[in-house]
């Protein structure tokens, strides 16, 4: 049999996939008849496993040498053991069967007087530790750790510490003495022990029924205890005349600088009461690291991200959140493309608590929009739409034009997701100056409009046929025809289907506004230009013909009126069903007296788009992603002229709608044949509430809620004040009331809570899911079971606020 090095040769030299494939079978049941000897020599054996490990690298079953790697570890010899233990943690996983076979093995390595065999077994336990093997070792770990002063095992121990606790919270009692008794003991706090500590600090406070443990208090008090000494040590590493022990790129010991910092977060988390005596002296060391920390490296922009993120999590003073934003900031002109993304991240989850500092930084997070990386720029437009508001629109908004004028059909999911987001920002902010947000739309459609779906020409049909001032309306009515037919008309692309759809409703529309400046007879050549080039697009067809239609009513010139009526009667034999029974009932009307058609043929009344009611899970969804679809209700006017379906995909089904004026109206752009309308009245609605990310939703009106005097709070932040109190208990059953009290604005509230194992809960609906700051919305809770009553909940919602908490009730179940 050949060596390793040989088989390595063989498989790389194999010319075709079925010649490796045949060198590996021959090789594996070479292996397999091998280990079933008996009398093979050790040596043998060893070279047998190597290779198997090799056929394991290349993804082949190797199952049948599992029992064999754990005979090796039995050997007295270290080059065996060595190689068992390696083989069992990639061969072994900690649901196989197998590993009761290696509790022995390992309990007797675990108290072998080499240290270099505890180290081996340390490292296989750690990898496979299961819960019953947890159960079996935990106190051979212990001993380690009571007695060892070997810094090499004790890092290992620790490590291992930390995976049992994992598997199980009935061993954090054991564990947590050896936390602050090792930090105290300077000639063990090397690098490695300084990380197996701090992994142990982060494992104990994930438990989470730590509050259960009986022994809770010491817990909290032994932990908080290391705070000074952790402290101390983070503020030692960053000074210079510190001698590091890991040096990266001029970092001291990054790695190590992370975790601590992620344990002193947890700390402050979990344990806020028995830690609070050190929360200046925190802060203070966050400002520090933060000022003289260097930007540049990776190492550094690691350990400040941590530094931000624990920022942000303790919830500190406003100068340090301040300062934390700014340091986001430079992170965004890194030309690393993962730095940039995660400080795009971290401002969007951020920019609620602190939207003026996010602001100030928008001509950053604006260059970042032209970035080559999709993601970078997905996230900067979220960002930026999060920040704009009636201070910065119109400036925000170029910036977004700009954007757009250099995308193509590859960013059709971001040309959407802007200028849906753009629209309702519109209708949010109640932009007063419509002129503006009009010709803000036209420079859109100008720029993107072969992009847009029918939806949202639908949604800027809506807002030209809204707009109150008959002056700016027609002002936009003559740039567009002007853009269109006029002597500076500007270099439209022929596939910019929007732009025709926009131009041809309105000639229908406001004919009477714009033939002062334009003529009949051009309107009409356009309109029967656009029919003869444009006859494979049945939507766009449906638009031409009642705009016809329409402009035959205002039209004076003789010879127009009768291009207008070809036209129409051109598609009484269409191919198209739909196209030619429309023409046909439109050739009808076309010859009916003026005041008969009048009728037919008066303006579009005010209408406001209605949104569909959906869950809060499902707002979050539609919001995450740019390319989100918009209710059906949207397209009030999307297809306003044609009795073709909005695009050639699934139709909608049509939909039950009273029959007022309204209702007629949108029949004219739907799928639905010409009918008679009533007066001509404005469909009146409630102004919805929003927030940046969300698709509009109406409030309904919600019954004022108030907190009585005997609830108890049960959470306070700078965002809400959550109280409670028990309506009813009785053995194994519990109601719970919950208030919460906003502190500030909180769109689309979603609450889920937890409670132990042994309890069932129901959560009942808020009263409230949109509360304004003062606001408070009320909700039941019902738990049955038995234990003690504790409640862990979390709350969120669309602008960012999120909080989370573990309260315990004084009754039992």
């Amino acid at each position: 049999m050949g060596s390793l090095n040989t088989f390595i040769k063989d498989v790389r030299a194999a010319k075709t996939l079925a010649e490796e494939r045949s060198i590996i079978t021959k090789e594996s049941a070479k292996i397999r008849t091998k280990l079933k000897d008996d009398h093979l020599s050790l040596s043998k054996r060893r070279k047998n496993i190597h290779k198997l490990l090799y056929l394991y690298v290349l993804g082949e079953k190797t199952h049948f040498a599992q029992v064999e790697c754990i005979n090796l570890i039995a050997s007295e010899s270290f080059e065996d053991k060595r190689l068992g233990y390696l083989a069992a943690m990639l061969l072994l996983d900690s649901n196989q069967e197998l590993l009761t076979l290696l509790t022995n093995l390992l309990s007797s390595d675990l108290r072998n007087s080499s240290k270099y065999i505890v180290s081996a077994a340390l490292g296989t336990f750690g990898a496979l530790a299961s819960p019953a093997l947890a159960r079996d070792l935990y106190l051979d770990v212990e001993n380690i750790l009571k007695t060892s002063r070997e810094p090499y095992i004790l890092k290992k121990a620790l490590q291992c510490a930390a995976k049992i606790v994992s598997t199980g919270d009935d061993y954090v009692g054991t564990f947590y003495p050896y936390v602050s008794a090792i930090l105290t003991k300077s000639d063990l706090c090397t690098h490695g022990v300084l990380f197996g500590v701090n992994k142990l600090i982060q494992e104990i406070l994930n438990v989470t029924n730590l509050q259960e443990l009986t022994d809770y208090d010491l817990i909290a008090r032994s932990i908080a205890s290391v705070v000074p000494g952790i402290l101390a040590l983070l503020k030692s590493l960053n000074e210079a005349t510190f001698t590091p022990e890991f040096d990266a790129h001029g970092m001291c010991d990054p790695f190590l600088q992370v975790e601590m910092l992620h344990s002193l977060c947890a700390i402050f988390t979990r344990f806020p009461k028995e830690a609070s005596s050190y929360v200046e002296r925190l802060h203070s060391l966050l400002s520090d690291i933060a000022t003289r920390m260097q930007l540049g490296s990776n190492s550094s922009n690691a350990v400040l991200y941590e530094v931000v993120r624990t920022i942000f999590v303790l919830d500190t003073k406003r100068p340090l959140r301040v300062q934390a934003v700014n340091l986001l900031a430079k992170l965004l002109s890194s030309n690393d493309m993962n730095t940039k993304y995660i400080a795009l991240n971290t401002l969007a989850r951020v920019v609620a608590v602190e939207p003026q500092a996010v602001q100030g930084h928008r001509k950053f997070i604006s260059q970042c929009l032209f970035d080559p990386d999709v993601s970078i720029q997905k996230r900067s437009l979220e960002l930026m739409f999060t920040i704009m508001e009636d201070s910065n629109m119109k400036d925000t908004v170029d910036e977004l034009i700009k954007f757009l004028s250099n995308c193509d059909g590859e960013d059709r999911d971001h040309i959407i997701y802007t200028v849906e987001h753009l629209i309702n920002k519109f209708g949010i902010r109640e932009v007063r100056d419509e002129k503006w947000k009009l010709s803000t739309m036209i420079r859109i459609l100008c720029i993107v409009g072969e992009y847009l779906t029918a939806e949202i020409i639908g949604d800027i049909l809506i807002m030209l046929n809204n707009v109150s001032d008959q002056a700016g309306k027609k002002q936009i009515a003559c740039q567009i025809l002007k853009l269109t037919l006029g002597k500076d008309k500007i270099d439209i692309s022929e596939e910019n289907s929007g732009w025709k759809l926009i131009t041809v409703w309105t000639i229908g529309e406001y004919a009477e506004l714009i033939l002062d400046t334009v003529t009949c007879t051009a309107l009409t050549k356009y309109l029967c230009n656009l029919d003869s080039i444009n006859s494979d697009d049945y939507k766009l067809i449906g638009y031409i013909l009642t705009a016809a239609l329409k402009l035959s009513g205002k039209c004076k010139d003789a010879a127009s009126i009768e291009k207008l009526r070809r036209l129409i009667n051109s598609h009484t034999n269409d191919t198209d069903l739909l196209l030619q029974s429309k023409a046909v009932h439109y050739s009808i009307l076309f010859n009916q007296p003026q005041h008969v058609k009048a009728k037919f043929l008066e303006k579009m009344p005010v209408f406001v788009k209605v949104q569909q009611n959906t869950t809060p899970g499902n707002e979050q969804n539609k919001s995450s992603s740019p390319s989100s679809a918009k209710p059906a209700e949207s397209d009030l006017l999307g297809d306003l002229l044609s009795d073709i379906p909005s695009d050639n995909t699934n139709m909608r089904k049509p939909e039950v709608r009273p029959q007022n004026s309204a209702a007629v109206l949108s029949d004219l752009f739907s799928n639905t044949s010409l009918s008679s309308r009533e007066n001509n009245k404005p469909v009146s609605t409630q102004k919805p509430v929003v927030s940046p990310f969300q698709n509009q939703q109406p409030l309904s009106p919600v019954k004022v809620v108030h907190i009585p005097d005997r609830a108890i709070k049960m959470h306070s932040s700078s965002a809400v004040n959550i109280f409670g109190e028990i309506v009813s208990s009785k053995p194994g059953e519990a109601n719970i009331q919950l208030y919460y009290k906003a502190q500030k604005t909180i769109s689309r509230l979603v609450i889920l809570a937890a409670v132990s194992k042994t309890q069932k809960l129901t959560l009942g609906s808020l009263s409230n899911v949109d509360l304004a700051p003062g606001s408070v919305s009320k909700q039941l809770l019902n738990v049955t079971g038995t234990g003690i009553l504790k409640l862990r909940i979390k709350l969120d919602s669309s602008n960012n606020v999120k909080e989370q908490f573990d309260y315990k009730f004084d009754t039992t179940l």
